[in-house]
Formats: structure tokens, C-alpha cells, sequence
């Protein structure tokens, strides 16, 4: 079979996924998100003369998305389109949600796909430190993080139980200074899962244990659930990243999620047992509709009232006013949940409307596809595309679902994540480079050199 034909059965398979979780996740809006959690905003109420243009937008996106196994942003648009963009048609027929702004989400995509083979992007060459450099660093990092709230008392908030996380918090973050709301992002979700993959790559088995170790750690001690996960998102990623035909393989992923939750709701309602339901909730009510709920939500308010314009980043250096009282996720958590304390965060689609309307979606559009050019041009210079892959999403992931850019970069520690591709890249150090009289190699005419005589040879 040519190449050219094998990949037109790719693109078909893959197309019959994203249409198969386009079906999925409408059956189980329809019988199981809108009818137990209606509560929180999920209602359905169909307009059937969408249903062919969010099935034939689905299509469409699909056989636009880029399916090359050697890019590795070819996982991150496949996740923006499984997790954002499918989950958003299937509300805009389900909720009849406004087809403007799904034509704008759709333009910003494409517009980003468009853009990134456009781009040349490269890391600074200045940047240099080797992987076993790099892990021990971040293994100190790491310690003292822990030793620092051991040493404030945190101690005596250690917890390893998921269902008393949320009562214990407030008073674990409270106990701890302002900056450490910045040093904790970095430290849970670049230096430790990094860290961890550096150790599996280069089968330290002891240090990959011991990065493990911190990330129960950093749980027990700040509350947070998401440390736990992280490690074996980043972990997933670089696994699914070695291996070739990766749309293929995260529509399979997609799809047998998808059908797990439906297998799950069904249990709920045959069975009366608590244990049923978990499944479902976390994966198609929290990772597929929230986040496309949240976007619609952004979307509704800031249609109707002034956008932001940065004013709520350092980016415009205090010369423009924030226009509101609370910070934009708590204002919509307000407006949409009658809760002041709920942070409503969105990704991309959502705090780029946010920020400047359809503008803000073509300029996010637009940075993003820059960033995804960088990590392509490290993969290709490094050669080890599953590292770089896995290196950067758990920030990319925030980014694309639940963050603002300018959040996602300095919050959630994506320009960290940035600089290590760099020195995964450069990292023979200046020093350690050989003379260029020991380069056979880098003479045009190499048979000339054995008439030259060399230094040290005899008669010298």
C-alpha cells in the first residue's frame, strides 16, 4: 500500500472517531449530564436545525486538524479538538448556544493551524545544562519546596485523603506566604513531572522514585489534588508521544473514555452504589462539557458587557483600568453559580473573547500556534519528540482548557517549561566542545588532510 493511500485511511479513521465522539458525548448530554447535573447549568434544550451544522463542523475541523506523528503539536491541536472544540458543537446544538461565537472558535483554530507552518521559531543558544544537570536541580528545588512548609508548620495539615482535600485547603494555603501561590505551579507541574520523565528516560530508577515520592508529598501537604495527576499525565503523554500514528491513538483514547462514562452513568441508574458515577462525572461532565460550558458562559457575558483589555495582567503596567469588582473568574462564578468564592476558569477560547472579543481570539490564536512552532523546532533539533511533548503540557493543557494565556505563562509556569526545551537542546556545555583541529569532518577536502602533517605525528 502506497504512503499516500495509507495516510488517506488514517485521515478516515480518524474523522470516524471524532464522529463517533461527537455521538457519544451527545447521547450521554442528553440522558445523563443534563438530567443529573441540571442543577449546575447543564439543560437540555435542542435546536434540531443545528444538528448538521455541528456534525458538519465537526467534519470539517477534523480533516483540517494536522495529523503528522512527527509534530508535537499534533497532540495539541487533536486535544483542543476533542476537549474543547467537539464538546462545544455538541452544546451548540444541545443548549442551542450562539452560532457566532462557534464561528469565531472555529476561525481562531483554523487560524492557528494555518499560522504554525508559517513560523520559525528557535531556543536561545545561551541556554546550556545537560538532563542529569537539569534533574538534579530541580531535585533540590523540589526538597527545599517540601522543607519550606515542613519548616512553617505545614506539617500539621499532611493529609492523603482525597475527600477531606477541600476542607483542609484554605488553612494549608493560609499558612503559607503570598509568593508561594506563584513557586507552587512551578514546583507541581514543570519541575517535578519534568524531573520524572528526565529519570524514566535515563532509567534512574531511584531518582524517579524519589520525584514520585514529592508528588504524594506536595498533595498531602497543599491540599491539591492535581499534584497527584501530573506526573502520570506528563508520564501518558511521553508514552503515547513515542509511538507513531498519535491521532489515531488519542481518538481511540478519546472514544473508550467516552464509552467508559456512558457504561458508568448506565450503572449509576441500574445500581444503587456509590461507587457508580465517579467515572462518568470526571470525564464527561468535568474534562469534556465544563470546559466547553465555561467558554459559552465568558462568551455570553462579555458579549454584553466591556471587555477586559489586559487590564487585569501587569501587561498594561497599571495604565488600564479593570473594569470590575472581582477578579474574572470569581465574577463569573458569581454571575453563573451565585457563588463570589468558585473560580470559573476557561482556556483559550474563553479568556481570549474575554480580553478583546473576536480579536482576543485571533491574537491568542496566533501566540499559541508561535509557541506550538518552538516546541515543533525543539523536538525536530533534539530528535526526542516524546521529552519535548511531555515536557510542556501540563501548562499547555491549562492553557488550551482551563487558563489564560498570560496566566498559563507566568502562573502555571509555561515559560519554564520553555527555557527547559532549551537546555534539553544545548546541552553539551561550552567547554566540553572539541577544538575545530579535531574535526576530520568539518574539512571540504578530506583527503588533503593526510598530506598535511598533524601535531603530534612524527617528524614533528
Amino acid at each position: 500500500m502506497s504512503s499516500h493511500a495509507r495516510n488517506g485511511g488514517i485521515r478516515i479513521a480518524v474523522l470516524g472517531l471524532h464522529l463517533l465522539a461527537f455521538l457519544l458525548l451527545a447521547h450521554g448530554y442528553e440522558n445523563s449530564v443534563s438530567v443529573i447535573y441540571a442543577s449546575e447549568g447543564f439543560h437540555y434544550t435542542p435546536n434540531d436545525d443545528k444538528w448538521l451544522t455541528a456534525l458538519g463542523l465537526t467534519a470539517a475541523l477534523s480533516i483540517l486538524t494536522p495529523l503528522r506523528s512527527d509534530r508535537a503539536s499534533t497532540l495539541f491541536y487533536h486535544l483542543v479538538l476533542c476537549i474543547v472544540l467537539i464538546p462545544m458543537l455538541v452544546l451548540f446544538h444541545a443548549e442551542d448556544q450562539p452560532g457566532e461565537y462557534v464561528a469565531q472558535v472555529a476561525v481562531g483554530y483554523v487560524l492557528s493551524i494555518c499560522l504554525r507552518p508559517l513560523m520559525t521559531l528557535g531556543p536561545p543558544a545561551w541556554l546550556r545544562m545537560s538532563p542529569h544537570g537539569l534533574r538534579r536541580a530541580f531535585l533540590a528545588v523540589a526538597l527545599l519546596y517540601i522543607a519550606a512548609i515542613l519548616a512553617m508548620g505545614g506539617g500539621r495539615y499532611l493529609n492523603f485523603d482525597m475527600t477531606r482535600v477541600y476542607d483542609l485547603r484554605a488553612d494549608a494555603a493560609g499558612n503559607l506566604p503570598s509568593f508561594f501561590d506563584y513557586l507552587s505551579p512551578l514546583v507541581s507541574k514543570v519541575v517535578v513531572p519534568t524531573a520524572l520523565v528526565l529519570s524514566i528516560l535515563h532509567r534512574q530508577v531511584f531518582a524517579a522514585l524519589v520525584f514520585a515520592l514529592c508528588s504524594v508529598l506536595i498533595f498531602g501537604l497543599t491540599a491539591h489534588k492535581s499534584p497527584l495527576f501530573y506526573p502520570l499525565l506528563v508520564l501518558g503523554v511521553y508514552l503515547a508521544s513515542s509511538r507513531k500514528q498519535l491521532a489515531l491513538l488519542l481518538g481511540v483514547a478519546v472514544v473508550a473514555l467516552l464509552g467508559l462514562s456512558l457504561a458508568d452513568f448506565w450503572m449509576a441508574r441500574h445500581y444503587d452504589d456509590e461507587v457508580y458515577g465517579w467515572t462518568g462525572k470526571l470525564v464527561m461532565r468535568r474534562v469534556f462539557f465544563l470546559p466547553a460550558q465555561l467558554n459559552f458562559m465568558y462568551y455570553d457575558f462579555f458579549s454584553r458587557n466591556e471587555w477586559v483589555w489586559f487590564s487585569n495582567s501587569k501587561l498594561t503596567l497599571g495604565l488600564a483600568n479593570y473594569p470590575y469588582d472581582l477578579p474574572v473568574t470569581h465574577l463569573i462564578g458569581r454571575e453563573y453559580f451565585d457563588s463570589e468564592s468558585m473560580g470559573a476558569n476557561t482556556g483559550w477560547f474563553g479568556s481570549g473573547y474575554m480580553q478583546a472579543g473576536f480579536a482576543g481570539v485571533l491574537l491568542y490564536a496566533a501566540v499559541i500556534a508561535a509557541v506550538f512552532c518552538y516546541v515543533d523546532g525543539c523536538a525536530r533539533r533534539s530528535g526526542k519528540q516524546a521529552l519535548m511533548t511531555a515536557a510542556v503540557v501540563v501548562p499547555l493543557f491549562a492553557l488550551l482548557t482551563s487558563s489564560d494565556l498570560l496566566t498559563a505563562f507566568f502562573t502555571h509556569g509555561l515559560y519554564l517549561n520553555l527555557l527547559v526545551l532549551a537546555c534539553l537542546i544545548n546541552k553539551e556545555p561550552l567547554h566540553a566542545r572539541r577544538p575545530s583541529h579535531q574535526r576530520a569532518s568539518s574539512l571540504r577536502y578530506p583527503r588533503l588532510r593526510q598530506a598535511v602533517p598533524q601535531p603530534g605525528s612524527a617528524g614533528i
